[in-house]
């Protein structure tokens, strides 16, 4: 009968005690950029379970049209953004994190063949 009480206790400490682990929270990042002029945008991601850096995004945004991306991101993970343009451009971004903005800037002025890199870590 102790035995067996002894276990009951031992598996009510253990799961109590698994109770209070806390886990990370997922973040929402999301990346929006234009420009006065068409330009490419290449989104580069490490998470934390990964080796090397993986293109999660590339693509050409035409003049007049605007580059989006949403995705589901851990603390530890980085992030790293290129716009570059082939013509002279003024370049508009943003990045939030959970709906707060961790990166931006207006205007950003880009002469022909140039490139902005923007990097966020995700604490």
């Amino acid at each position: 009968m102790k035995k067996i009480a002894l276990v009951i206790i031992s598996i009510l400490a253990l799961s109590c005690s698994k109770k209070n682990d806390v886990q990370p929270q997922p973040h929402t990042i999301k990346i929006t950029a234009s420009g006065t002029d068409a330009f490419s945008a290449v989104l580069s991601t490490l998470k934390t379970t990964d080796t090397n850096p993986v293109t999660a995004d590339s693509k050409t945004v035409a003049k007049g049209s605007a580059y989006a991306y949403t995705g589901m991101f851990n603390e530890g993970d980085q992030l790293s953004l290129d716009l570059e343009s082939d013509v002279t451009n003024s370049i508009t971004y943003a990045i939030y994190d959970n709906d707060t903005i961790v990166a931006q800037a207006s205007g950003k002025e880009l002469t022909t063949h140039t490139m902005v890199t923007v990097g966020y870590d995700i604490p």
